[in-house]
Parts: C-alpha cells; structure tokens; sequence
C-alpha cells in the first residue's frame, strides 16, 4: 500500500503463510496486490485469477480479477480509487482477503492472505420506518357515469325491420297457396328438415341476442350438413312419389 510513493505497508507471504498485521486502507491509499504463481519453480499460467474480499460481519464478499502480467504465471490487482469507491466506499470493516486460483491442469487453489481494515466512508445506516397512526384521507372516487342508451323507438324500429323479412315470407307463401298437408307423404324427411331450417332461425336469434360470432358460425357449420342431407331425400321422396 503506498501514499504519494511512500509505501505505508508491505507484506511478502509464501504459501501457506499470511500476514498477522491489519493494515488500515482508505480511499487515497492505493492497494495494490501483486503474486507469482510456480509449479515446480515453473511459472504456471491460471485459467481463473481472482483476488476475494469477504466483509468479517456482513458475509458480503466482493471478488475482483487479477490481471496477468507480461511475465507469465505473475499477476497483479491494482485497487485504485474508483474501484475502492464502488466496492468498499459504502461499507467499510474489516475484510478477509484471499486468492482464488483455478487451472485445468492443475486444479484449484483458495489462499487467505489476512485481513485488511477498510477504512474509507461512513457505514450506511438503514431509516427506520416512522409510525404513524390516525385517520387516513378520505379517498375521492367517482364511479363511471352509464353510457346513453338510444331512445326505445330506434330499439322497437330495429326490431320489426329484422323481423320483416320473416313475416314477408309467411305472407309470400300464403299467397303462394302452400299446402302443409302434402308433408304427411313423408313426415320423417320433412320434420327433420324443417326442424333444422327453424334451429338455422333459433341460432340467427341467438346471435343477434348476445351469442359470439365464431361459435354461431361454429354451430351453422355443424347444422348445414343434416340440413342437406335431409332437404334432398325429402325432396327426393316428394319427386318419386308425384312420378
């Protein structure tokens, strides 16, 4: 650790020593931590260099990498203030710091150096919530206002226009002179088709009352085929018997 070039602490561990000194470190105090890493007096490259803080009360740990220097297996950690700023600035203590060393070839390694005493900025001290008890302020709400409704007649008018064309066609086919009597020839072909053209008319009903527009086609769908099925044999049936 240095100030303006005076080195106010230095430390040099083998493994598995560590310092018994807590050195003081602030804001202005660059921290820096710098390691070879041999294997059998070979320099060992690592996969995975990280140097990790471990707040001694709070658990709260930080890690940051080491960067590998041009001499390979030698890394280093430069703290410098913006980093010391993000990380401790807030929460000063004491802080266990270690190695955390990974290599494919050779494994694993967790170091602990000691700890060093974080020292810069004011712990941050949570408000506790006041309690207030009283009257709360009276909500104001105000519900939606009904929208308008057409006058009854435009409603009335409406309906005796759709319900035209239906009382047009029973006008149309007594004029015509249809006779009901000639469906007794064959009752079961002409009930049925003349039940599924009036549920046709139910399911117009039901759509124009509130039924949605995909399960009335759904449902048209399902009846056209009796509906066919049935027009044509009592058709076929009324052709062979006036033969």
């Amino acid at each position: 650790m240095e100030r303006t070039g005076d080195k106010l602490f230095e430390e040099k561990l083998r493994y598995p020593a560590s310092f018994d000194a807590v050195p003081k470190v602030k804001a202005l105090t660059p921290l820096v931590i710098s390691f070879d890493v041999l294997s059998n007096d070979t320099a060992l490259p690592l996969d995975q260099a990280f140097v990790s803080f471990q707040h001694t009360e709070t658990k709260a740990e930080v890690a940051l990498p080491a960067q590998n220097t041009k001499n390979s297996g030698s890394y280093k950690l430069d703290v410098s203030r913006k980093v010391f700023r993000q990380n401790f600035g807030s929460v000063p203590g004491v802080y266990n710091v270690a190695l955390v060393l990974g290599s494919f070839a050779e494994g694993g390694l967790f170091y602990e150096l000691g700890n060093v005493h974080m020292v810069a900025g004011n712990k941050a001290k949570l408000k506790e919530p006041k309690a207030t008890y009283g009257p709360k302020p009276e909500i104001q709400h105000r519900f939606a206002e009904p929208q308008k409704m057409p006058n009854i007649l435009f409603s009335l008018l409406f309906t005796g226009l759709a319900v035209a064309p239906l009382v047009a066609l029973l006008g149309v086919w007594g004029r015509l002179g249809v006779n009901l009597q000639k469906l007794q020839l064959e009752p079961v072909g002409s009930v049925a088709f003349m039940g599924l053209v009036a549920a046709y008319m139910a399911l117009a009903v039901a759509y124009w009352v509130g039924l949605k527009l995909f399960p009335t086609l759904g449902c048209a769908l399902v009846l056209s085929l009796p509906t066919y099925l049935t027009g044509q044999y009592a058709l076929s049936k009324r052709i062979v018997q006036n033969i």
